[in-house]
């Protein structure tokens, strides 16, 4: 049986080392292996603890986002983000998450 799951949302494959932090802990280490306009998942978080609902923070790329754990089980998480990313800087965090060229010229539109 084949199941079709609707997204509200197009999420992208990317492959990018994150940090997840939640308030008044050390932040772990992840990896960010998809990503959309509203959240992320985020899977190598090993052993620790994440509530659904917890507010929690992301690292990425020199970036900084605020979110809430919407799902987590074994060292992987779904963060919905606090506020959606506008299309550019989805592009722009696509884009450096699959290592395509330097961030400033991506997002000021200029080649070095």
């Amino acid at each position: 049986m084949t199941v079709l799951a609707i997204r509200s949302y197009k999420r992208h494959a990317v492959r990018q080392i994150m940090q997840l932090a939640k308030a008044g802990h050390k932040p772990v280490d992840g990896l960010m292996i998809e990503l959309s306009s509203e959240g992320c998942r985020i899977s190598s978080l090993g052993r620790a603890a994440f509530v659904v609902g917890e507010a929690v923070s992301l690292e990425v790329n020199d970036q900084r986002l605020k979110g809430h754990i919407r799902w987590f089980h074994n060292g992987i998480a779904g963060v919905r983000f606090d506020q959606a990313l506008f299309n550019g800087e989805l592009s722009g965090l696509i884009a450096c998450c699959r290592g395509e060229g330097p961030v400033e010229a991506r997002r000021y539109g200029t080649s070095g």
